[in-house]
């Protein structure tokens, strides 16, 4: 499993928007993807993507997929304050689920 998270400071006239947008492939499946989350961040202003992936030949197929231009462009264009700093990383080793909501 791999899980990607890309952490973005948003600009300040930008946030209550970034916050309520819907990522283009937040809705639509999107095959070897297991589970995304948009985290609003204790700093201001700064949000983390994260998503969770059957493992990296899904995650790369997505990232040049149309799905993907398409999700990572719109309204929230310019929003950014810097470049995003995404990490990936290989699970090793988990413990129980992801559960939305603290369920």
């Amino acid at each position: 499993m791999l899980i990607v998270t890309n952490r973005i400071q948003v600009k300040e006239d930008f946030v209550d928007q970034f916050a309520q947008r819907v990522h283009g492939g937040q809705q639509e499946e999107v095959p070897g993807r297991l589970y995304f989350a948009r985290l609003k961040a204790d700093e201001p202003g700064v949000f983390i993507n994260m998503s969770a992936w059957v493992d990296r030949d899904a995650f790369e197929t997505w990232r040049g997929s149309e799905n993907f231009k398409r999700a990572h462009s719109g309204r929230t264009a310019g929003a950014a304050a810097g470049p995003p700093q995404i990490t990936i990383a290989e699970v090793v080793y988990s413990e129980g689920g992801i559960t939305p909501g603290g369920a």
